[in-house]
């Protein structure tokens, strides 16, 4: 079985080399609040609700999730809002996806079924031989899109499965130990067994995320995709996402290599308010990014593309103007009708409504530096050269999170990091010097640009575009003292060089003033997003071992020492 798998493998890798896959002008936006947002950027499809807590399961399990219950009462209501989001759609011309993580269930139907559908009761694993499973998992589908008829597109997600978290629904991946035959075999059920109910029974298009966690699964290692598709027998109303990068929304990433293989429709999702790099909370430009992405799908046959306006991660920074995000989704939108389309003509031609014709030559310069200086910002290239793909940066900087020597996974450790690239000491350092440099140069233009935006946009506008460069070259100077500064104390424990350790002190002083004056000055600007957080996760005392933990440890130990 395994010889015949792998041969079928290699036919979808040759069949993929000589036909592109069919063209599919889908264009799906997400992330706005007001579903009008859509239609100005020409998308015709928005995603809306989480098809898992819609169903009651009353015809497969009646009685397994009561009448009376807490969670009945949740999913009608639940229900009432995805109808408002249904019609709210089409009133704005747009078709509804709705989606879902796969494997999830209601723990009351599990439990009711649990010795009939689980391979591993304890541990809730799904048994995908059981035909009682599948009666459940079809009946769902049915009974959902039954109940909606508005919906067009079915959007599965099986790399990640946070039911869990919840009292009420049990969920799983599909993947359990490795990305082996016996997970491909798994998927391509799952994949089957989904596109029969969504696409055949229920005349709808069945949309599968092929993403999921590392460098090593369906979405970024073309052989786990050419084995998944193997075993995939219907392609009618089938369409695969893939993000553009090779892994998440990272710098260090390769164009993802799964773009225009197996001869599939396929969605390519890009992201505008990057979750690793600020989420609009200062220009970030990415123009000339998307500009280059998008003429390869464009060259591979590809056409449908996903746009996640604003979403991705968790927690901040919340933005109180939302125009760096705005720059990169009309940079997205118009890059992907034509791809030829010069980066700086876009981001000049979007400056001009933004600031005023006179000023849009400046904002566009400092838009081209921006992207330059955010990736000086957030990573340590002589890392991420050696760990592209999968967390470049381990993740130091995320949403709003800066974190320091705690290792959590794959986390934290800015001493492993000192460890990997102490052999190109010189050049960290100097990255994070050139971050602040960029960051001022960008203020400096601005301000070059004062009078003309002033003149066409009012004070008002001006002033609250430059809080989000103040708060850039706020968070450049913290960034740039804090591993300038910790990368010399690891040097300094090292060589025992009295040098060495007096610089190191002094740039965490400087560290200290800087983050004091990051909190206390950037909060009282009227554009200011929230700020970023020395933690590790969302709990408010779960700071230790995060950035001020780590530097404050290392201005002790340098103190005794003088």
């Amino acid at each position: 079985m395994k010889h015949a798998f792998a041969f079928f493998a290699a036919l979808v890798a040759l069949f993929s080399a000589v036909q592109f896959c069919a063209a599919y002008d889908l264009r799906m936006g997400s992330g706005e609040k007001d579903f009008a947002r859509y239609r100005e950027y020409g998308y015709n499809v928005t995603p809306a609700g989480d098809l898992g807590k819609l169903g009651t399961y009353d015809e497969i399990a009646p009685g397994a999730i009561a009448a009376d219950s807490p969670l009945r009462k949740q999913i009608e209501r639940n229900r009432v809002t995805f109808q408002r989001q249904c019609d709210e759609a089409a009133q704005a011309g747009l078709q509804v996806c709705i989606g879902t993580d796969e494997v999830t269930l209601p723990r009351a139907v599990v439990e009711r079924f649990k010795k009939d559908i689980t391979r591993d009761a304890k541990n809730g694993v799904f048994n995908f031989e059981s035909e009682k499973f599948w009666e459940i998992y079809r009946a769902k589908y049915r009974e959902v899109l039954r109940a909606f008829p508005a919906v067009k597109f079915v959007m599965i997600r099986t790399g990640e499965n946070y039911a869990n978290k919840t009292g009420d629904y049990t969920g799983r991946t599909v993947k359990e130990k490795e990305f082996d035959d016996a997970y491909c075999q798994r998927m391509a059920r799952l994949i089957n067994e989904t596109r029969q109910v969504v696409v055949d029974e229920c005349g709808r298009m069945l949309i599968w995320r092929t993403w999921d966690l590392g460098n090593d699964g369906f979405h970024a290692n073309p052989q786990v995709y050419d084995r998944v598709l193997a075993g995939v027998t219907g392609r009618k109303g089938l369409i695969f996402a893939v993000k553009h990068v090779q892994t998440d929304f990272w710098r260090y990433n390769d164009f993802n290599p799964n773009i225009g293989r197996g001869g599939v429709d396929q969605i390519i999702e890009f992201q505008c308010s990057r979750e690793y790099e600020g989420k609009g909370a200062f220009p970030n430009y990415l123009g000339e990014l998307f500009a280059t992405d998008m003429k390869h799908i464009h060259d591979l046959g590809v056409r449908g593309v996903w746009i996640w306006n604003f979403g991705g991660g968790g927690a901040g920074p919340k933005l109180k103007n939302d125009r760096w995000s705005r720059v990169n989704i009309d940079a997205a939108v118009r890059l992907r009708d034509n791809p030829e389309l010069n980066p700086r003509a876009v981001a000049e031609a979007w400056a001009a409504k933004e600031f005023g014709s006179k000023a849009a030559p400046k904002v566009a310069d400092l838009l081209l530096l921006s992207s330059e200086c955010v990736r000086k910002l957030v990573y340590i290239e002589a890392y991420a050269l050696k760990h592209k793909g999968w967390m470049p940066s381990r993740g130091l900087m995320r949403d709003d999170l800066i974190r320091g020597e705690r290792q959590m996974r794959l986390h934290g450790g800015l001493d492993l990091i000192y460890a990997e690239t102490k052999d190109q000491f010189d050049a960290v350092l100097q990255e994070k010097t050139d971050a602040l440099a960029l960051a001022r140069q960008m203020l400096a233009l601005y301000d070059s640009a004062k009078a003309d935006i002033i003149a066409e946009r009012g004070d008002a506008v001006y002033q609250d575009a430059r809080s989000t460069l103040l708060y850039l070259e706020s968070l450049a100077e913290v960034m740039s003292h804090y591993i300038r500064g910790m990368f010399l104390f690891y040097r300094s424990q090292e060589t025992h060089d009295a040098k060495i350790t007096a610089q190191a002190k002094t740039e965490l002083e400087q560290w200290r003033v800087a983050w004091n004056r990051y909190h206390t000055d950037i909060p009282k600007l009227p554009g200011a997003a929230t700020l970023y957080r020395s933690q590790y996760g969302e709990q408010t005392n779960d700071s230790e071992g995060a950035m001020a933990d780590t530097c404050e440890q290392a201005l002790k130990k340098l103190s005794v020492k003088q």
